[in-house]
């Protein structure tokens, strides 16, 4: 960073500081660089030679957005109202902030980055004990990527009294040390040395105890989620992983979240809602099918997938739910009347885009509280069908499937579902998948289902062939 670079940084600080002791509260002081184009997944592993634990990833299918932050200046948690009270906390915070050279584009500047749990009401096992029932971090250090384009965002908190000088080194120090490392990182894939089934005979006994309640007419449709363990010989890297989520699912959102020791990370394809100015976007994504070996093989797949009704059924609930939740928020709603096909690696999904038009009183938070649980990853309707969730399985989804994503100052932001995914810890990781039952629903298929949604997280591991 240049000397002038460096002045820049002082005066800001030093505008902050004087702000805090007229305004009596602390100040966000940010400044935004363009920088040259900086390769994201080296940006993300310099980080771990800082040992803070604390890096966020973020890039969507399109690579129109990647997000990478390092560091933590504030984080917004809460267990209760959890999207609206730190929407609040979020714009509360921002009232007084200093914010420079930040360009309109989404995505740049002072960034929120982080997610949900699935049910904060659900009994907890201890395994995401770091993870908050709903948390976001605003990083110290930030680089948004964009085609050829980059920015790196410089985040610092100030209080009347505070000393700039020190905390203007400090900042530049870390943004030295972390460039230092922007060098390409080897890492060996690890085999997983063993692949522990949970109970996989119970889960399909709930399965069947599901799809009985659902011809009772308790319920339309329950998501049943599963888990494996993985344990391995060397420690699972999150920059490897995700280097080889990025070559193996280019066409899904790619994150990583750490908390202390833990690492949530996963490839998804389905967003739940972006918001682009006025555009607003959300997805209806559900039915599956695996690929086929051959081309003609492989259509005649998506074709059967198209025309089976129990999918169908599933993808039209989901296309009722997020329709009318759009409606509500937004305006101008466009929905197609038939399902598309989305070619994942290793599955076919029935696909509905959604496209409407913010209104005045249109939040991004709020469109997420809306939309969380779709029936893609909960149920019909949505309150039964997470309480019988709750009733029946053997699982602590944490922050699987719940929502996981980034909002910028200007309110604009993504998230997405966070399934295909799973916790790293040190050797150990634990893989989540699920599908959705109905009242036809047969227990040998479904468990085959979620093998083949496995397959992606396995596969970026460096996992053993799971048939």
């Amino acid at each position: 960073m240049s000397t002038i670079q460096h002045q820049e940084l002082f005066s800001l600080l030093h505008q902050g500081v004087s702000k805090a002791e007229k305004r009596g509260t602390s100040v966000l002081v940010s400044q935004v660089l363009s920088v040259a184009a900086v390769d994201p997944l080296s940006f993300y592993a310099a980080g771990s030679f800082t040992n803070e634990n604390d890096r966020t990833f973020w890039s969507d299918p399109e690579n129109d957005t990647t997000i990478v932050g390092q560091g933590c200046v504030k984080q917004f948690e809460a267990q209760i109202d959890r999207f609206r009270s730190i929407e609040s906390d979020w714009q509360t915070f921002l009232e007084q902030a200093i914010i420079e050279g930040a360009p309109s584009r989404p995505g740049v500047g002072p960034v929120l980055l982080g997610g949900f749990s699935f049910d904060p009401t659900a009994p907890d096992s201890g395994e995401w004990d770091s993870f908050p029932k709903g948390g976001m971090v605003l990083p110290e250090l930030m680089l948004t990527s964009a085609g050829n384009h980059a920015w790196l965002t410089l985040n610092a908190i100030v209080s009347a009294g505070d000393n700039v000088e020190v905390i203007s080194e400090a900042l530049l120090d870390k943004h030295d040390r972390l460039f230092e490392k922007l060098t390409s990182h080897a890492y060996a894939d690890v085999d997983a040395i063993s692949i522990e089934e949970i109970r996989p005979q119970e889960w399909k006994e709930t399965v069947r105890s599901a799809a009985a309640n659902i011809r009772n007419g308790h319920l339309d449709k329950v998501v049943l989620a599963r888990e494996i363990k993985l344990q391995s010989t060397q420690n699972f890297s999150s920059t490897q992983t995700l280097t080889n989520l990025k070559k193996q699912q280019s066409d899904s959102y790619v994150f990583a979240f750490e908390y202390g020791d833990k690492c949530f990370l996963g490839a998804s394809p389905e967003r739940l809602v972006k918001r682009d100015g006025q555009q607003v976007y959300s997805t209806c994504l559900a039915g599956s099918i695996q690929r086929g070996e051959s081309k003609e093989m492989d259509d005649e797949l998506g074709q059967a997938l198209l025309h089976d009704q129990k999918n169908r059924i599933e993808h039209d609930l989901v296309v009722q739910m997020i329709r009318s939740a759009m409606e509500e928020e937004c305006e101008f709603v466009q929905v197609p009347s038939r399902p598309e096909i989305l070619k994942t690696p290793h599955i076919q999904h029935l696909f509905t885009p959604v496209v409407a038009r913010a209104g005045r009183e249109t939040s991004l938070f709020r469109m997420v509280e809306r939309l969380h649980p779709t029936p893609a990853l909960g149920g019909y309707p949505q309150k039964e069908a997470v309480n019988e969730i709750k009733r029946i399985e053997k699982l602590d989804r944490g922050w699987y499937a719940g929502p996981v994503g980034w909002v910028d100052y200007q309110g604009n932001g993504e998230f997405a579902v966070a399934i295909r995914s799973g916790l790293l810890k040190g050797e150990e990781a634990t893989l989540y998948a699920g599908c959705g039952i109905v009242g036809d629903s047969d227990p040998d298929s479904e468990y085959e289902e979620t093998k083949m949604k496995f397959k992606p997280m396995l596969t970026a591991l460096g996992g053993k062939k799971y048939d």
